[in-house]
């Protein structure tokens, strides 16, 4: 009974430590990676290329989380040829500056960005349609890759992915003629309000419409601007750009046109839609 009981001990001390040691290891490769921060050893600019390791942690990361996300996500067909002129209007209008297409290389910018926009000629054989609804639709943070939930309608959205599923297909050729048959098909954007709860809808459209990149915003992270004044404590000022009362009509008014509202405003006219105004004003004009 006592060896059993040594023995028991003996496991646990070794568990201990083998847990102390592990913390340690793991405490010194943060405190190693915070001095190569500080010291300016890290490299930011876009000319460096990323660790194949590091490149591939990424990669894994994005398509477990992508899959896990998209799994309850049921695709409408997709095989509609309206559905196809449809997205391909909007792959023309949004997605073939940074992808490309057959023929046709991304724009100098995109060849410019770290990591590279892909090629979409595989995307439909890498990826479901769930899943490739899902990036379209949330985008993908710290790549460059825009969410399109608030720019495209619904149809917009799975029309872009039945355009993807058909593209690994066509030629140049056929891309061109697509292309020229759907020079007057609209791709219909999105101006309806989110269906979630309606802080979190004002919080997400003020970032989606860039907002914060030149206004400090309460209960949004993002760069110390000191572009336009900071929307803090709103709900306490008594007039929107020193010229009309401060009140939530007058202020999705602002947001839709700010041209319209005062002339000498620098503040650029965003296409806001009204039920996207009327949320980022909820938010807001709602208490800190």
């Amino acid at each position: 009974m006592t060896a059993r009981k040594s023995g028991g001990i003996g496991h646990r001390y070794k568990l201990l430590f083998g847990a102390l040691g592990a913390t340690a290891v793991l405490l010194v490769g943060v405190a190693v990676g915070f001095v190569i921060l500080l010291s300016g050893g890290f490299s930011t600019a876009a000319t460096t290329q990323h660790f194949a390791v590091t490149h591939r942690l990424l990669d894994l990361g994005l398509r477990v989380s992508v899959n896990a996300a998209s799994r309850n996500i049921d695709a409408p067909p997709l095989a509609d040829r309206a559905m196809l002129q449809n997205g391909m209007a909007c792959y023309r209008l949004h997605c073939v500056q940074c992808h490309g297409s057959p023929g046709q290389a991304q724009s100098p910018e995109a060849r410019g960005m770290l990591p590279i926009p892909t090629s979409l000629a595989q995307a439909s054989r890498d990826w479901s349609p769930a899943a490739l609804y899902y990036i379209t639709k949330k985008g993908i943070r710290m790549t460059g890759m825009p969410a399109w939930e608030f720019r495209l309608s619904e149809q917009s959205l799975w029309s872009t992915v039945a355009f993807l599923a058909a593209l690994p297909l066509l030629t140049e050729s056929q891309y061109q003629q697509m292309h020229n048959e759907s020079e007057a098909t609209a791709c219909p954007p999105n101006t309806q309000s989110p269906a979630f709860t309606s802080h979190k809808r004002g919080d997400m459209l003020l970032r989606q419409y860039a907002c914060h990149s030149c206004h400090r915003i309460q209960g949004i992270t993002g760069p110390q601007t000191y572009v336009g004044p900071a929307l803090m404590n709103w709900p306490q000022r008594k007039f929107i750009a020193g010229v009309v009362p401060n009140t939530r009509d007058n202020l999705i008014k602002w947001i839709q046109d700010p041209q319209a509202v005062s002339h000498q405003t620098l503040m650029p006219n965003l296409d806001v839609p009204e039920a996207h105004a009327g949320e980022m004003a909820t938010y807001l004009m709602a208490p800190p």
